[in-house]
């Protein structure tokens, strides 16, 4: 008598997701070991794999928009590539291609992270670096960890930049951000922020690439100012202080462009900044600045509304994205 078998079963299909970021402070004085505020948005990446019964490995790419299929063991390294992306998780993860499914789909969906097609700059490389990388893992039967998360970021971008997009993503929430490490930041609950994007997206390696020439390794006047203002609002805990903090950093992050000649304020960031002043908020430029986001803190719903309002009449672009309480999300989760 012949025992039938069970047919084995099909693996699950795992998703992993993780949040984009916005600097709410501390960018540039945090390349100088200077701390950063840094909150996880509610705008990410998602990743999700598929089992399937033939073909080989099909990565695709939604929002950045590609797709490509490959052989398991010959995933290219082309840049651009979303199977790029997969070959370096696998090398960091130290993951032999060989060992996993012969069959798959591989979706990297950045969608939220782009308004009107243009990238809004909330880190949506590095909230995709955090999710594929964890949904290899858990179809590898293991984890990831953050330090190999910053060398898989490192590997696609380059050396430039802190990794604070890659921490945020990780852990979620706010965090404040140095050389490395981030930990939990509480926000006075009075606060309220609102974000705008400056309708183009930024080059932040240039922008960074000119940072890096005006200071040739040292640390120049503005550069220490900024560095102070950073570590004194990185300490605030009353609204009132953080207020005060943000206020003088912003003043510190424009002073240093002046000097500097980066180009973080452009004229977006200038029109909006403007707009803040006559309905009394706050504002500045998000990260590497240029384009890309701007946020607006204000104790006052009413006046951040006027200013947001009175923002897009001007042309810059409102941008709806919160706080995510919360890093990386994995399903099914490793046991």
């Amino acid at each position: 008598m012949t025992v039938a078998q069970s047919p084995r079963p099909q693996p699950p299909v795992i998703t992993a997701w993780a949040p984009g970021k916005a600097v709410l402070a501390g960018e540039y004085a945090v390349l100088a070991g200077a701390p950063a505020i840094v909150a996880a948005l509610d705008r990410g990446v998602t990743c999700r794999i598929t089992p399937a019964k033939a073909g080989d490995w099909t990565c695709i790419s939604r929002g950045y928009r590609a797709r490509s299929t490959h052989p398991r063991e010959r995933l290219p390294t082309t840049p651009g590539d979303p199977a790029a992306l997969v070959r370096l998780c696998l090398a960091r993860l130290q993951l032999p291609a060989r060992t996993l499914p012969r069959h798959l789909t591989l979706e990297i969906d950045s969608r939220p992270c782009f308004l009107n097609g243009v990238k809004l700059g909330v880190g949506s490389s590095a909230a995709a670096v955090v999710a594929v990388a964890a949904a290899l893992a858990r179809l590898g039967n293991t984890r990831c960890n953050l330090p190999q998360l910053f060398a898989i970021h490192k590997d696609l971008q380059g050396p430039a930049g802190s990794g604070l997009d890659v921490a945020a993503s990780w852990h979620g929430g706010v965090i404040r951000f140095r050389a490395g490490r981030g930990e939990p930041f509480a926000l006075p609950a009075g606060l309220r922020f609102a974000f705008v994007h400056a309708g183009w997206s930024s080059d932040t390696r240039q922008l960074l690439q000119r940072f890096d020439a005006w200071r040739k390794g040292g640390c120049p006047p503005a550069l220490r100012k900024l560095m102070a203002c950073a570590e004194r609002l990185a300490e605030a805990s009353a609204e009132g202080e953080f207020l005060a903090g943000f206020a003088t950093f912003a003043d510190a992050l424009a002073a240093l462009d002046r000097a500097a000649g980066i180009g973080i304020h452009s004229s977006a960031h200038l029109t909006a900044g403007a707009a803040a002043k006559r309905h009394r908020v706050l504002y500045k430029p998000c990260g590497a600045g240029g384009g890309d986001l701007g946020v607006a803190v204000s104790d006052d719903a009413d006046a951040l509304r006027g200013w947001r309002d009175a923002a897009a009449a001007a042309g810059l672009h409102p941008v709806d994205a919160g706080i995510a309480l919360h890093g990386l999300r994995l399903q099914p989760d490793a046991d």
